[in-house]
């Protein structure tokens, strides 16, 4: 009997944490993998791999037709993963839109019936009450982070232009990303590796994710996804003293919990903004930060991805034990397993 090729996948974004880990688990599944990366990219993550790398940019629409070539499905993970910017117009939402735009116009171009589109559980929203945790239908209202606005734009962008060009759109909406493969510390791995070294965390409640489940359900998605549905991938929705008793056990650190008025945070929010104009680099802490986060917890109902896709995530003490493995191993971290603190 004649065998069947395998399908051929083109990840954008794939020297990214989520992309990097996408494109292993879809080699695992016996996918051919095109990683669609900029020539400035870092490609730590794909060290080893078995794979051709196309170089373009997702602002680049002529780069992606040549990429689409031959592909059956576009895993779109690319994105500026910023929370804040001096440029935020240039630096965040213009590339969201575009990038997207230019994703959906060249697969449709290529003839590829499939897209599946990595958005955020920041588009979906937080919940002022944990116990009323948020499911697909609901969005984010009036987000001042313009990382979130940039994700609730492209997302709705990529819906309706999959809509007006017959393309299969399906939209995944991870929460919180951890895990290994993130040689650039995003924002969320950079919450991670402070908590598990004694740092400060709000009060309320969070939902982790392993970044190598978020990778499989998008494998999934590929297969199961309804077209025009969005999907909240996230694990076990966790309170502040629970995920601080598994960062102890773990590390033997306790984070603390910050807590104060409203106009403290926003007046440290305000100042240390101010001094990333000034000195440069990324504030831990924005008045926007603030006003989205504060008195909110980013927990979710996940039982759409469960149903309709098959997927089930790994619990917050599994995730937090890989990403401190992964943080020691990478020289990121601080805290050591097993209780030894450094």
């Amino acid at each position: 009997m004649p065998t069947v090729p395998p399908r051929r996948a083109l990840v954008t974004g794939a020297s990214g944490h989520l992309g990097a880990n996408l494109t292993r688990e879809l080699l695992d599944q016996g996918w051919e993998v095109i990683p669609f990366v900029r020539v400035t990219s870092r490609l730590a993550g794909l060290e080893g791999l078995d794979v051709r790398v196309r170089y373009g940019d997702v602002l680049d629409r002529a780069s992606l037709d040549v990429a689409m070539e031959g592909v059956d499905v576009v895993f779109h993970t690319a994105a500026v993963h910023r929370l804040w910017s001096k440029d935020p117009a240039t630096e965040i939402i213009t590339p969201a839109l575009e990038g997207t735009r230019n994703v959906l116009t060249a697969a449709a171009a290529a003839g590829i019936a499939r897209v599946v589109h990595t958005s955020s559980c920041n588009t979906v929203g937080f919940t002022t009450d944990s116990d009323r945790p948020f499911a697909e239908d609901h969005y984010a209202e009036d987000p001042q982070l313009d990382y979130v606005r940039g994700k609730v734009e492209s997302e709705r962008l990529a819906l309706r232009l999959g809509a007006e060009l017959g393309i299969e759109v399906v939209v995944l909406n991870p929460t919180g990303i951890l895990g290994p493969h993130d040689h650039r510390m995003t924002p969320t791995m950079g919450f991670a590796r402070d908590i598990l070294n004694g740092g400060p965390m709000l009060p309320g409640a969070q939902n982790l994710v392993h970044v190598r489940d978020v990778a499989r359900a998008h494998v999934l998605a590929a297969d199961r996804g309804e077209p025009g549905e969005r999907y909240i991938i996230g694990g076990t929705n966790v309170d502040t003293e629970e995920l601080g008793r598994h960062v102890f056990e773990l590390t033997g650190n306790r984070p603390s919990v910050l807590r104060g008025p409203k106009w403290l945070f926003l007046a440290l929010g305000w100042l240390m903004e101010t001094m990333a104009r000034i000195r440069g680099g990324d504030p831990a802490l924005t008045p926007a930060l603030v006003r989205d986060a504060l008195g909110r917890s980013p927990v979710f109902d996940v039982s759409k991805a469960r149903d309709g896709l098959g997927f089930e995530g790994r619990g917050p003490r599994e995730v937090l034990e890989d990403t401190l493995r992964w943080l020691e191993s990478s020289g990121h971290g601080g805290a050591e397993l097993h209780g030894r603190p450094r």
